[in-house]
């Protein structure tokens, strides 16, 4: 079996549906990047959403936006220090918690989302088309899919182990 022949049985096999949304959101997020580009973006696809949470909150914290999003804490501050090399936010101390630093987009930054305001209406257009193209809503089969394995996880659907093998080698 070739590379491509493997690649091909994994997209045809149902244990692989991770991988195959994986390869779905990298495959939006390489085109993407040259949308971006076209558009005057000059940030990558991967901060977005942070970008538009702090550009809609005004002012957030890490944890606010990590909370917000659902994304690992370590995850949002890898996009604030992109964002931070790109100069699109400031960041200060909170004058409450000593503790606790509070981002805000600079002008830059609000320029850029508000670049990424336009993108996400016509991007919202563009993947309802993609929708009707292939026969499916995306994103209400995806939402459904994430609250299915929020309700019932993975480790509920697989059948339960036969320990009896394991007890038996053990003794």
């Amino acid at each position: 079996m070739n590379d491509r022949e493997f690649k091909e049985a994994l997209g045809k096999d149902p244990a692989f549906t991770a991988k195959m949304a994986l390869d779905f959101a990298v495959l939006v997020a390489k085109q993407a990047e040259e949308v971006y580009s076209a558009k005057g973006m000059a940030f990558p696809v991967q901060v977005s959403s942070t970008l538009l949470y702090i550009l809609r909150a005004g002012t957030a914290s890490l944890l606010e936006i990590a909370r917000a999003l659902d994304h690992p804490h370590q995850l949002v501050a890898q996009r604030i220090k992109i964002m931070d090399k790109l100069g699109l936010l400031s960041k200060e101390p909170d004058p409450n918690d000593g503790r606790r630093t509070v981002f805000r987009l600079t002008d830059a930054g609000k320029a850029q989302g508000d670049r990424l305001e336009a993108y996400c209406k016509e991007a919202a257009a563009v993947f309802s088309a993609l929708s009707d193209e292939v026969g499916t809503d995306l994103i209400t089969h995806l939402r459904r899919a994430v609250v299915s394995l929020e309700t019932s996880p993975l480790i509920d659907r697989f059948p339960a182990p036969d320990n009896t093998k394991a007890e038996e080698d053990a003794a």
